[in-house]
């Protein structure tokens, strides 16, 4: 079986695992998100106010089912209204 501990993920790799988010105004993601996701079977659609990785905070809308591809280090709390969000990380 091939060892991934040691290997450096690229630009074009699939996300290694699937993070519940909570939005917070204080707190970055615990790893950053290389897309966000508002989950298809309970998500809600809405606002999302992001950091992205070059530390531009930024507004925007997420509909249900939808992948955000944008590489996000937080996840606001006071202007994020959309629900069931994940972090493809």
């Amino acid at each position: 079986m091939i060892d991934f501990n040691n290997y450096s993920p690229s630009t074009v790799d699939p996300a290694f695992d699937l993070v519940p988010i909570t939005p917070d105004d204080g707190i970055d993601l615990p790893d950053m998100a290389r897309a966000i996701r508002c989950k298809p079977s309970s998500g809600t659609a809405g606002t999302l106010r992001i950091t992205t990785r070059t530390g531009e905070v930024r507004n925007t809308e997420i509909g249900v089912g939808e992948t955000m591809i944008v590489q996000v280090i937080r996840v606001h709390a006071t202007g994020t209204t959309a629900a069931g969000l994940e972090a493809l990380t």
